[in-house]
C-alpha cells in the first residue's frame, strides 16, 4: 500500500494560598524523573531514552494518532498531505496543538523517502517516533538528532504496540493499558454484533490504476491484516503464504485477479474509479462482489486499516458495516 509519511507533566504549586514548596522535595522528584531510562526495541536496532521527552516529533500517521489517544501534541509531525482534509489530517485526527509544526511530507514516499532532517532539527526534539517506510536506512541520520524509534517489524506496526511503547517512555503505563482494552472492547463488539465474521475471510487491496498493478496485504502478522482478526476474519491461506510477497504486500497483475478469493475486499480504485475496477476481467465474479463483501472505499478509510490506530480503526471499521452485514449476520 500506498504509505503516507503524521505529557504535559504539571510540576508546582496548585493550591491557592500556598506560598511556598519544600525545594528538596521537587529536586527528588525532578531528579527522579530525570534518572529514568527506557530502551526500546525496535527494527533497526534500539533507541534508549532518558527521562521524559517533551518534545516529540512524530513521523507517520500512526504516531500522531498515539500520542493524541495520550493527549500529548507533538512538536513537529508529518500531515497527510493531500489526501487528508482541508487541515491535511485524516478525518479521525484531532488534539494537534497550535503550536505543533506540520513538516514537509512531499518528500516522504515509499519510492524515495527523505525525511526534512533540517526543519526536525530546528524543533529540538528529545524523541522522534518513525512510522510508515518501507526501509529505516534513509532515516537513520535522525538518531543523530535525537533518540529515534523506528518501526517494531518489517511489516506495519501493530498500533497496541505504539501505544504500550508510548507508556513506557511516558512513563504512563496505566493510561496504555486503558486505551488497549478501549479499543480491543471495540473490536470485541463488532465480532458479537456479526457473530457470522469468525472463519470468514478478508482482504485489504488497492488497484493502481496508472500501472494496473493490484496490491494485496497478506502477511497475517502484519498490523494492517490483525485489523481483520480482531473481528474474526483471516487472510486466505493461498495470499497469506505467497512466496512473492514483500513486506507483508503482495503486488500482482489485474490477470490474476482472481486470486482474490476473501469473502470481504476492501479495494481502494487508486488514481480511478469503480468503473476501473469493474472493467477488469473477473471482477465482477470475485466471491465478494457476488456475496455482498465488496466494500469500495476512499483513500482515507483504506489508511484507516492500512496505517492503523485505535481511532483509525473505529473510523474505518465503521465505514463497511453494511458488508460485515452481508457476511456476518
Amino acid at each position: 500500500m500506498k504509505r503516507t509519511l503524521t505529557r504535559v507533566l504539571v510540576a508546582g504549586c496548585v493550591v491557592a494560598g500556598l506560598v511556598a514548596c519544600s525545594s528538596d522535595s521537587g529536586d527528588s522528584a525532578s531528579s527522579a524523573e530525570d534518572s529514568r531510562s527506557v530502551t526500546i526495541d525496535h527494527v533497526a536496532g534500539s533507541a534508549t531514552i532518558e527521562g521524559t521527552p517533551e518534545r516529540i516529533v512524530a513521523l507517520g500517521q500512526q504516531w500522531v494518532d498515539a500520542l493524541a489517544e495520550f493527549d500529548v501534541a507533538p512538536a513537529g509531525y508529518i500531515s497527510a498531505g493531500s489526501q487528508g482534509d482541508d487541515r491535511k489530517l485524516f478525518p479521525w485526527q484531532t488534539g494537534l496543538s497550535e503550536d505543533s509544526v506540520m513538516l514537509d511530507s512531499t518528500s516522504i514516499d515509499t519510492m524515495n523517502p527523505a525525511p526534512p532532517v533540517e526543519e526536525i532539527a530546528a524543533l529540538d526534539p528529545d524523541l522522534i517516533l518513525v512510522a510508515g517506510i518501507a526501509s529505516a536506512e534513509p532515516f537513520q541520520s535522525l538518531s543523530e538528532i535525537a533518540p529515534t524509534v523506528f518501526p517494531e517489524a518489517a511489516t506495519v506496526d501493530r498500533w497496541q504496540w505504539q501505544i504500550e511503547t508510548l507508556g513506557e517512555i511516558l512513563d504512563r503505563q496505566d493510561d496504555a493499558e486503558k486505551i488497549i482494552a478501549e479499543g480491543e472492547a471495540f473490536a470485541d463488539s463488532i465480532a458479537a454484533e456479526y457473530p457470522g465474521l469468525d472463519g470468514k475471510t478478508a482482504v485489504l487491496s488497492q488497484y493502481i490504476v496508472s500501472t494496473q498493478q493490484l496490491v494485496a496485504v497478506v502477511d497475517p502478522n502484519d498490523g494492517a491484516a490483525q485489523v481483520f482478526d480482531s473481528i474474526g476474519l483471516t487472510i486466505p491461506a493461498d495470499l497469506a503464504s505467497s512466496p512473492d510477497a514483500v513486506s507483508g504486500r503482495l503486488v500482482f497483475s489485474p490477470e490474476r485477479i482472481n486470486e482474490l478469493t476473501a469473502d470481504l475486499v476492501v479495494m481502494l480504485p487508486n488514481g480511478g474509479t469503480v468503473a476501473d475496477l469493474e472493467a477488469l476481467p473477473g471482477f465482477n465474479s470475485l466471491p465478494a462482489v457476488t456475496g455482498g463483501g465488496l466494500s469500495v472505499q476512499d483513500y482515507a478509510t483504506v489508511v484507516g486499516f492500512n496505517l492503523p490506530s485505535k481511532a483509525s480503526v473505529e473510523y474505518s471499521v465503521d465505514k463497511i458495516r453494511p458488508q460485515l452485514e452481508a457476511i456476518g449476520s
